[in-house]
């Protein structure tokens, strides 16, 4: 049985954890260290609620089942001392002498081992809390062990550089504990309805504790509510945060929840204030912050459950930090800045929430895909798109360009078909063009549901996207100076979609998935194209604000399947536009700040930052190291500037302008 992390947790939930899942690789490798003669390090680590504390109690009973006397020291009921370490680890052998150092105890007791030929280990959990004894561990304590000994360091971060940079790194293994996929899930846990079984997987993002209190309110009631998540995000958020040592962070954490990267720039910019270069590293060292290309990011568990605990808390607050990070996000398309599709991908991210009111998109079930570029070690995954039948019944067939030569792309465009012209990729094609123009759409447990050609266009490209079925009948009324236009740059004026594909058709969320997902990484300063003869992907063009090109309609997927032709035109500096004319389709504003409006002076902004925090007088003038006097004449100054009585009409007042 797989139990939280924490052993303080109320014992109910503990017993009512519903499922068995063992960790054959992580069992399989403590179970090495014990048939060897020698030492050696484990370095197990995972995020909150991955099953640590519980994998310990596997590693104590096969100890014990094979002579290995196993030493469990919790840290995080003791401080991060030598002294209080020691004692731990004296008391759980308990061989205390009142005459002797604790130290020098432990060393008697573990000779007393040797000559009975007794192996040991000692285990650290919650080693996170032990962190600043790093140097005393490799520096002091290892030297003092016999040669025999095992060390188990378990906790929620892996061992630091300085472990990896010192003598004992040929001696650690480390091990990274993750959620569990759906498929060990469900292959194990049979007795709820297989709908119910996914809900929870999808709630929990695969991590075992938040399974188990998803499970065990399942268990209960046979059904699922908002008042169920709310109980359990408020328990993962509890449980989390328990790393923090003071709560002088989380406000840093509850910006970070907004959107999916972070910065430190655009924390200063969400929080309308500086923030020390110490206090930013403090946090991204937090273990449910993972640092990525674009930045850092929050746990997608944590973060929802993050997010929900403060949109329900501080709705008004919880605005504001939303609509700050859309217009951080909208700087970015200024004509001056370089946009890349993260930028992109993160302005649609943030428009979830309205997206979803507008019954666009289900912004929370569109969070649990990811898209990425294929490799060679996909082939695996895309030749099941390419057949034939699965092609011409259900999915998206649009242009094809590549960035090759012309004459090898022109074989496949042309290629025959039961005496008719191919309109379909093939291997061949994907090849001659590259296979990371192919992109894969993937659940959180790596399962592709669905793939896309994305291809540029080019000089070596137009002359096949003009002669070819499907996208002839877009490029050949391209103007003659357009034409010479895409002829004289070797860099893409824009993209075509040659294929968009599900794995299956009747998920309509992977349908929806695939389209928010692949257009930011298209969404540049050019021209995207797409052709197709399917209604669902028409209407979806549409809600993105595609424009139909009436005279480029077609019939090359055959006579009785007539194909719109779609064309979004961003070139000339038209990004910016057409991000705030979709935001404002969905009722946000990207135009103004209500600080702008006001005229508020840098202070005023400060105190009306700080009021829709809800600090009150006392907290504001401790804060910004004024007199409570100050503070009323500033927020007198305010009141009159915005119209106001009171700081929650102020409060309503700003927000309602965001």
């Amino acid at each position: 049985m797989i139990l939280p992390d924490n052993p303080n947790h109320d014992q109910s939930q503990m017993k009512a954890f519903p499922f068995n899942i063992t960790r054959e690789k992580e069992l399989a490798s403590f179970s090495r260290l014990l048939d060897h003669s020698g030492s050696g390090i484990l370095s197990v680590y995972g995020q909150p609620g991955t099953g640590k504390s519980e994998l310990m109690t596997h590693y104590r009973k096969e100890a014990t089942e094979r002579g290995v006397v196993f030493y469990l020291v919790n840290a995080q009921y003791s401080k991060a001392e030598p002294s209080a370490f020691l004692q731990l680890l004296l008391d759980q052998m308990g061989a205390s002498n009142v005459y002797i150092s604790p130290l020098e105890a432990i060393h008697m007791h573990i000779q007393h081992l040797e000559k009975q030929g007794i192996r040991f280990v000692i285990a650290i959990d919650s080693y996170e809390r032990f962190e600043k004894l790093d140097e005393w561990f490799r520096q002091s304590f290892l030297p003092s062990l016999p040669s025999s000994s095992i060390l188990i360091f378990c906790g929620r971060k892996q061992l630091n550089a300085s472990w990896r940079a010192s003598i004992w790194y040929p001696f650690i293994t480390s091990i990274e504990l993750k959620g569990f996929s759906i498929g060990q899930f469900d292959s194990v846990f049979q007795t709820l309805n297989p709908e119910l079984v996914q809900l929870a997987w999808k709630f929990s993002s695969g991590n075992p504790y938040a399974l188990s209190l998803c499970v065990q309110k399942l268990n209960e009631t046979q059904e699922w509510n908002e008042r169920d998540e709310q109980k359990i995000y408020r328990t993962v958020v509890k449980e989390w945060l328990s790393e923090l040592e003071d709560d002088h962070l989380i406000p840093y954490i509850e910006v970070a929840s907004i959107g999916r990267y972070i910065q430190q720039e655009k924390l200063e910019v969400m929080l309308d204030q500086s923030i020390s270069r110490k206090d930013f590293e403090a946090l991204i060292s937090l273990s449910f912050f993972e640092e990525t290309e674009a930045g850092w990011q929050l746990n997608t568990l944590f973060q929802r459950a993050m997010r929900d605990d403060l949109r329900r808390r501080k709705p008004f607050y919880y605005h504001q930090l939303w609509k700050r990070a859309l217009l951080y996000c909208r700087s970015f398309f200024d004509h001056d800045r370089i946009v890349d599709s993260t930028e992109i991908s993160e302005f649609f991210y943030l428009l979830g929430e309205p997206m979803m009111r507008a019954s666009l998109f289900d912004h929370e079930t569109l969070s649990t895909y990811t898209m990425t570029s294929a490799n060679q070690d996909d082939w695996r995954e895309i030749l099941p798109y390419l057949e034939e039948n699965a092609l011409v019944s259900e999915d998206l067939q649009t242009p094809f360009a590549n960035e090759h030569s012309g004459e090898t792309v022109n074989k496949y465009f042309t290629s025959k078909n039961n005496n008719q012209e191919s309109a379909f990729m093939t291997k061949e094609m994907i090849e001659s063009v590259g296979i990371h123009h192919v992109k894969l759409l993937r659940q959180r447990d790596g399962i592709v549901k669905g793939i896309a050609f994305l291809l540029p266009i080019q000089s070596n490209t137009l002359r096949n996207l003009q002669s070819s079925p499907v996208t002839r009948s877009y490029f050949k009324r391209i103007s003659p100076a357009e034409e010479k236009r895409i002829l004289s740059q070797d860099k893409p004026s824009g993209w075509v979609i040659r294929y968009l594909g599900v794995k299956n058709p009747k998920q309509m969320e992977d349908r929806k998935a695939l389209l928010y997902h692949l257009l930011p990484l298209v969404l540049t300063e050019g021209i995207l194209v797409a052709s197709t003869p399917l209604p669902f992907y028409q209407e979806l063009l549409e809600q993105f604000r595609f424009n139909e090109i009436p005279e480029a309609r077609h019939f090359d997927y055959g006579p009785d399947r007539p194909s719109k032709t779609y064309e979004l035109d961003l070139r000339n500096a038209r990004l910016s536009h057409y991000l705030e004319t979709f935001a404002n389709a969905l009722g946000v504003n990207l135009s103004e700040t209500p600080d702008h409006h006001f005229h508020f002076t840098a202070r005023e902004q400060e105190v009306v930052s700080l009021v829709i925090q809800g600090y009150s007088n006392a907290k504001l003038a401790q804060t910004l190291s004024l007199s409570e006097v100050t503070i009323k004449k500033h927020l007198s100054r305010i009141y009159e500037k915005t119209g106001v009585k009171n700081r929650t009409q102020l409060t309503r007042v700003m927000l309602e302008r965001k």
